[in-house]
C-alpha cells in the first residue's frame, strides 16, 4: 500500500478548511503501516502553500493510538475520503505486514593474515573471501555489529558501541527494499607538531547512506572506506548488511 499525498483521493478543500479530529478502528494486521501512510498523506496535504490549512503542516497528522485505533486531525472533507480509503483497506483483507532482520558488522581489513581463529568472523567467510580477490589478502576484524527488526514499511534505528544504524524497510517477497543510514565512529590517531607525543586518538566519524534491494539469504557490501591504525598505515573499512534465512 502506498499513500503519499491526498490527492490520490481526488479531493478539493478550501484553504479556510480546519482540521478537525476522528477516530478510526483498524485491524490488527497492518496497523502500523496504514497509520504512518495515512499521516504521510494528511501531511503532505496540509503543507502545501496556501493549502487546506493554510500550509500548517502541523495542524493534520494521523496517529496509532494504543488501543489500535487511528486518530486522525484533518478537514472533514478529507476525514471522509479518508474513510472510504480505510474500507478498502479493511476490506482487502490483507495478511499482517512482516518483520524484517537486518544484521549489520563495520569491518576492518589491513594488510596482513586474516585471523580464522576469530568467531565473530566466522559467519562472514564468504563476504570476507570475496573482498580479498578485490583487495588482496587482509587481516579482517569486526569493529561493531548490530541487528535491528523492522516492520515492513516502517522506519526504526538501532545504537551500538560506536555503530549507529537507521533504517526503513518494505518487503516485497524474498526481497527487502531498504533505505540505509550508518554512522560508525573510529579512534584515530593524528600527527602532532614536533616536541611532543608523536599522535594522539581522535574520534572520527564516518556516515553511509544508501538505497538498495537485499535478497533474502544475501550477504551484501554496502560501501567501503579508509582508515588509518597509525598515521602511515592505512587499513580499509566495509559496511555488510545480511537478510538471514527464515527471517
Amino acid at each position: 500500500m502506498k499513500l503519499k499525498t491526498l490527492a490520490l483521493f481526488g479531493i478539493a478543500v478550501a484553504s479556510t478548511a480546519a482540521a478537525e479530529p476522528a477516530v478510526y478502528d483498524l485491524g490488527p494486521s497492518n496497523a502500523r503501516e496504514t497509520a504512518e501512510a495515512i499521516n504521510r498523506a494528511v501531511q503532505a496535504l496540509c503543507s502545501r502553500p496556501g493549502g487546506e490549512t493554510n500550509g500548517v503542516a502541523g495542524s493534520c497528522r494521523a496517529e496509532l493510538l494504543a488501543t489500535g485505533q487511528l486518530l486522525v486531525e484533518a478537514p472533514a472533507p478529507a476525514q471522509a475520503k479518508i474513510a472510504e480509503v480505510l474500507k478498502a483497506i479493511a476490506a482487502r483483507g490483507a495478511a499482517p505486514t512482516p518483520r524484517i532482520t537486518l544484521q549489520y558488522w563495520v569491518i576492518s581489513g589491513a594488510p596482513g593474515k586474516p585471523d580464522a581463529s576469530d568467531p565473530a568472523l566466522k559467519p562472514l567467510n564468504a563476504v570476507l573471501q570475496q573482498l580479498e580477490k578485490l583487495h588482496g589478502e587482509l587481516g579482517f576484524k569486526v569493529e561493531d555489529s548490530l541487528t535491528l527488526t523492522t516492520q515492513s514499511g516502517t522506519n526504526a534505528s538501532n545504537n551500538g558501541r560506536s555503530f549507529e544504524v537507521s533504517e526503513s524497510v518494505r518487503a516485497a517477497g524474498d526481497t527487502v527494499d531498504a533505505d540505509i543510514r550508518l554512522k560508525f565512529t573510529r579512534m584515530m590517531p593524528t600527527a602532532l607538531p614536533q616536541g611532543g607525543p608523536t599522535s594522539v586518538f581522535v574520534p572520527s566519524q564516518s556516515e553511509l547512506s544508501v538505497s538498495t534491494a537485499i535478497r533474502r539469504g544475501e550477504y551484501l557490501v554496502l560501501g567501503e572506506g579508509k582508515f588509518f591504525n597509525t598515521p602511515d598505515q592505512s587499513g580499509t573499512l566495509f559496511y555488510v548488511v545480511h537478510w538471514p534465512e527464515g527471517q
